[in-house]
């Protein structure tokens, strides 16, 4: 049978919700507040996960394992746009977890004014707090997590790993 085409976008004549289900994922945008240590600012975080559809992650019986993604900058997001590697990964069975940490672009001049001195800090925190959310909310295998990034998105993952290799 033939796919229909790999992307959408607002000049193409494709629905982006039909294309998402021909490849067999879903998305959510979750937004939470992490928890507050030494009066740091409060501010929403954000994260966008992708996960498999059900016929996939059954196969086996099996919650998908979830790849952490937090994103390059620091001073950057990520957004729901579409990603051919991100729905390759769900279409063969990973749920794939985007954190916009605290310095994100996006939330405010005040969220993104709370990275600078608190780099390794705030970010860590924050990508830790999803990971753990995720892996007690039923969705994916916790047993089967991991992390990857570039850039910032690189020294987040070796500071998690370093900081928390239970995860």
């Amino acid at each position: 049978s033939e796919m229909g085409p790999i992307c959408a976008s607002p000049f193409s004549q494709t629905d982006e919700r039909e294309t998402i289900q021909q490849l067999n994922f879903s998305y959510d945008v979750l937004t939470m507040r992490p928890p507050l240590i030494d009066e740091e600012v409060e501010t929403p975080v954000q994260w966008i996960l992708l996960r498999p559809c059900r016929r996939t992650r059954k196969r086996g019986g099996l919650l998908p394992p979830l790849i952490v993604v937090p994103h390059g900058g620091p001073h950057s997001c990520t957004s729901t746009s579409y990603n051919p590697a991100y729905a390759f990964l769900c279409a063969s069975g990973y749920a794939i977890l985007h954190v916009n940490y605290r310095g994100s672009t996006g939330f405010g001049q005040r969220a993104l004014e709370a990275l600078p001195g608190n780099v390794g800090k705030l970010d860590v925190q924050d990508v830790i707090h999803a990971t753990k959310t995720m892996g007690d909310s039923g969705w994916i295998d916790k047993d089967r997590m991991v992390i990857c990034g570039g850039s910032h998105g690189g020294f987040l993952t070796s500071h998690c790993l370093g900081q928390f290799p239970e995860l």
